[in-house]
């Protein structure tokens, strides 16, 4: 991924989650991928064998990163340089747990990171989510939304911002699609006793609040999780869509 004023990395190690089920041990290829004109460009990055680990970085593949992101796939199958659609066979065996990547930012003396695995989000979704991340001081806040479909169109949303006690509207954004859009918070005058809500009406995302010290000696990164979950039992993704239907209907009087 790229922000403004950081390298973006990536740390991908070939090694199962588990030693019991479904091991595989055969090279892959490592594909780059990434929209353009229309449609998904892939780049052949060479093989990772069995145990391996292998790191990239954003100052490497600058064309690449136009939309913000980019994805690395390990592939046993070759890829043609363009296709209509991103790839649907998984290429581990197993996901309990999950096979494991490293991305997030760093700078010359900083470095901030999480689990950076991702499937496609639904073409017809929305997003809903709670920020308490905002930090004071010398430290300059920004809202990351990724977002990645199989489809390779780069479309935009408008993503509002609440305070969610007083209903408050504070503004609003553009975010993208099959991209990673990057929002300057302290703009918005959140107060540190206020909680505030994003929410995107059509279009899903993963969002992630990322600090930033103004003499760059501090990075941080968090996500909030889905509601879903949170959930133990029952129809987890109808609790998410009833908590959903609650909040669209409050701040914006409609359902989505």
């Amino acid at each position: 991924m790229k922000t403004e004023g950081l390298t973006g990395f990536l740390d991908l190690t070939y090694l199962p989650p588990n030693n019991w089920e479904n091991r595989i041990n055969v090279p892959l290829n490592l594909y780059a991928i990434w929209p353009e004109g229309g449609s998904w460009t892939t780049e052949n990055l060479g093989l990772i064998q069995f145990g391996e680990s292998h790191s990239f970085d954003s100052s490497q593949h600058e064309e690449k990163l136009v939309s913000g992101m980019c994805l690395i796939y390990p592939s046993a199958e070759k890829l043609d340089s363009q296709i209509d659609k991103l790839p649907e066979k998984p290429v581990w065996d197993s996901r309990i747990p999950e096979w494991r990547a490293t991305t997030g930012f760093k700078n010359a003396v900083s470095q901030t990171s999480y689990q950076g695995e991702i499937f496609p989000l639904p073409s017809k979704a929305s997003l809903l989510t709670f920020h308490p991340f905002i930090q004071y001081g010398e430290v300059e806040n920004r809202l990351l939304v990724l977002n990645v479909t199989k489809n390779p169109e780069i479309i935009e949303s408008d993503l509002f911002l609440y305070d969610s006690k007083s209903k408050s509207k504070r503004g609003s954004s553009r975010v993208k699609t099959n991209s990673l859009t990057t929002i300057q918070l302290d703009g918005f005058n959140f107060a540190p006793h206020e909680l505030p809500a994003f929410l995107i009406p059509n279009m899903a995302g993963i969002p992630f609040g990322l600090g930033v010290s103004k003499d760059g000696s501090m990075l941080s990164m968090e996500h909030t999780h889905p509601p879903a979950s949170l959930v133990l039992f029952g129809n987890r993704f109808a609790v998410q869509g009833s908590i959903k239907k609650k909040w669209f209907v409050s701040l914006l009087g409609e359902s989505k």
